[in-house]
């Protein structure tokens, strides 16, 4: 006759290998989440950097843009007079609006308003200067932190941005 102890012994074991079984499915099961987790977000990065990296071709085919169609108009300094500066900044400055409806950053977007708004504020004053003989300056657009704008849209551009920036900055040559 078998012993209950007998009994009672093999129904631990069998419970403990039981545990055991469990215990090593919740260890394989997190081992395989976790591994599945690192090269998920591995991938994420990648995409991440293959998206910014498109972005930043996306946004030097734009600034080479730009510069083509600022290079189709007359610069304000070629200008025979105030009144004919102002029409070509404004001119310029309806360029550089089609570059800036395409930018998706905010910061970007403002520095490069603040940019226009000061060139445009220049034509004004250059029209003034026409009808009147009121001289007209332009006064550089600078950031909270009392940087030139023109300089942080360079350090925050694309390179072939540089050129239509600097030419931008400059209204008065």
């Amino acid at each position: 006759m078998a012993d209950p102890g007998d009994e009672r012994q093999r129904r631990r074991r069998r419970w403990f290998i039981a545990g055991i079984s469990v215990a090593g499915a919740v260890i394989l099961l997190a081992i395989c989440a976790g591994a599945f987790s690192v090269i998920s977000a591995i991938d994420g990065v990648r995409d991440r950097a293959a998206a910014a990296r498109e972005e930043r071709v996306v946004r030097e085919f734009d600034c080479l843009d730009l510069e083509r169609r600022l290079n189709r108009l007359i610069p304000p300094g070629a200008t025979a007079g105030p009144a004919a500066r102002a029409t070509a900044i404004r001119d310029e400055n309806s360029a550089v609006r089609i570059y800036v409806d395409q930018l998706d950053s905010q910061r970007d977007e403002d520095a490069w308003r603040q940019l226009l708004d000061a060139r445009t504020i220049y034509a004004d004053a250059l029209d003034r200067q026409a009808k009147s003989r009121t001289p007209a300056f332009y006064v550089a657009p600078r950031t909270t932190d009392d940087l030139a704008v023109a300089d942080e849209l360079m350090r925050w551009s694309p390179a072939p941005c540089a050129g239509p920036i600097r030419r931008l900055a400059a209204p008065e040559l």
